[in-house]
């Protein structure tokens, strides 16, 4: 009984990997402009949110993949 097969491996790390960028990068950028903006400032369009909703999607399709990839292991 080894450990998992590596797309298993590869896969979780990515997800995992994902899941900590938008914790301690992405996110805290989104709270300091939303704080910014309810106090009453006037900000100009920030892409960061699309960045936050790419690594979602991409944390979405590595947690299908590691599924369908400990499925068949």
């Amino acid at each position: 009984m080894g450990g998992p097969p590596p797309p298993v491996g590869v896969t979780a790390a990515v997800a995992v990997l994902l899941l900590a960028v938008q914790l301690v990068v992405i996110r805290p950028v989104l709270n300091r402009r939303s704080d910014r903006v309810l106090a009453g400032e006037t900000l100009p369009r920030s892409r960061t949110h699309l960045f936050y909703v790419a690594a979602e999607v991409a944390k979405a399709v590595a947690l299908i993949t590691l599924g369908v990839s400990a499925l068949g292991a």
